[in-house]
């Protein structure tokens, strides 16, 4: 398991279900990571993807997975694009990795058109907020800071979709394949802190205003 990504292409489906998407649209997929995304945009929306990846090893295999799609080094803090180059961004498992997120969301509101949408699934605290980390978990807002960030950077928020349950399933799976240890050290956080913030799952489709 090499990243965070609950539900798989069943949870992107049901947020891009969110959305009317026709053939030939602009779609940035930020931290495409192998293109599982990628692939599922081309091939059963008709879409015109482009992703985005800071890793090597991941980009490789995005690219090599998708021949003819645009695969870029990069990340959300400095996005390689012009303005209004989008009318949707895809954000899986990607907010809760930048730092600072206030320049991410600013980025992702640069390149897409007015009245473009962002789709965003992500991690998040349900009790104690946490930072610092330096796993797959390393920062867990709160839903009300997520919800203010996407505001103040000019996004109005259409709807919040709760996918806990594949969360905890994927949790479940880590930590029966590689052993609570390994599975703690992946995530970046130790039980007990794993207790406290009381991760949860949220889908969120706002829309650039």
């Amino acid at each position: 398991m090499s990243g965070l990504r609950p539900g798989g292409a069943e949870l992107t489906r049901q947020l891009l279900a969110n959305v009317q998407l026709q053939p030939g649209d602009s779609v940035l997929d930020l931290g495409c990571g192998k293109g599982e995304s990628l692939s599922l945009l081309r091939k059963e929306y008709h879409c015109c993807p482009t992703g985005l990846e800071p890793n090597p090893e991941h980009r490789a295999a995005a690219e090599a997975a998708n021949p003819g799609i645009p695969v870029l080094e990069g990340r959300a803090e400095s996005l390689p694009f012009p303005e209004q180059s989008f009318q949707l961004v895809l954000a899986e498992c990607v907010l809760s990795l930048c730092e600072p997120v206030e320049t991410a969301l600013s980025e992702i509101k640069r390149v897409l058109l007015p009245g473009g949408t962002l789709l965003l699934s992500d991690v998040y605290a349900r009790k104690q907020p946490l930072s610092g980390g330096c796993g797959m978990l390393r920062q867990l807002y709160s839903l009300p800071q997520l919800e203010s960030f996407l505001q103040q950077a000019g996004f109005s928020i259409r709807k919040t979709e709760n996918a806990n349950a594949e969360l905890l399933q994927m949790l479940g799976q880590l930590i029966l394949e590689k052993g609570p240890d390994e599975a703690y050290a992946c995530l970046g956080l130790d039980a007990c802190a794993l207790k406290q913030a009381g991760p949860g799952y949220i889908l969120i489709t706002a829309e650039a205003i």
